[in-house]
């Protein structure tokens, strides 16, 4: 085999493994950004609908006992319902503290964040005047409290939460479609160089083969 004949074989074997290369790359960084993708809205997105899902729960635990609470006169039965209200706060903040440390997507889901915290403040000052009356035995002035006060604050309340869920479930949504977006292109990207790649070899072939019988034609 002459030195011309082996640096075209040598293309055609290089535009073959060229071809195979460029392809399996492309493969792998598809599969690569869809994976992170859909690891970005597992780990961020549907754990932070999680913890909203956790807030808006514990939130009607408060209520129902509060009412509970108003409903007694006995001290010793309000106090198990106080207890439980108690705890439902801290655990309304250790989820919103864990939420901003660590699941704020951007400025509008930290503004979302930044109002729930707001409005429960209003919620939460509006509740102590409630428990206070009833503690008190004033169930007059709580009354008052809950139908001037707490009953807006938590319909306020309930309606950002509303809010701030249907915004992260839009994020999904708009995740799994950059994912499908993605993976459509990626696919007609993949095809197009895979059909590339097999011309680049069937065109050095056809040099090749043209330059072996040139070869053997001068022989």
């Amino acid at each position: 085999m002459t030195y011309a004949l082996r640096q075209r074989f040598w293309a055609v074997v290089a535009g073959a493994v060229m071809a195979v290369l460029v392809t399996g790359l492309i493969g792998f960084f598809s599969s690569q950004q869809i994976s992170e993708e859909l690891e970005f809205t597992d780990e961020n997105i549907i754990r932070s609908l999680a913890i909203l899902s956790s807030v808006e729960r514990d939130f009607l635990l408060i209520r129902v006992n509060a009412l509970y609470h108003l409903s007694y006169q006995d001290a010793s039965k309000r106090a198990p319902h106080e207890n439980t209200i108690r705890h439902n706060i801290a655990q309304i903040n250790e989820h919103l503290d864990a939420y901003a440390r660590d699941l704020v997507v951007n400025r509008q889901d930290g503004e979302l964040l930044q109002r729930d915290r707001q409005l429960l403040g209003e919620y939460l000052t509006a509740l102590e005047k409630v428990l206070a009356a009833s503690n008190a035995g004033k169930r007059e002035e709580a009354l008052v409290v809950v139908e001037s006060e707490w009953k807006p604050a938590g319909e306020r309340l309930t309606a950002a939460f509303a809010d701030h869920t249907r915004y992260k479930e839009r994020l999904v949504d708009q995740v799994v479609q950059q994912s499908m977006h993605s993976g459509r292109r990626n696919a007609w990207i993949l095809l197009l160089v895979t059909a590339a790649g097999v011309l680049l070899v069937l065109a050095v072939a056809w040099l090749f083969r043209r330059s072996l019988q040139h070869t053997q034609t001068g022989r």
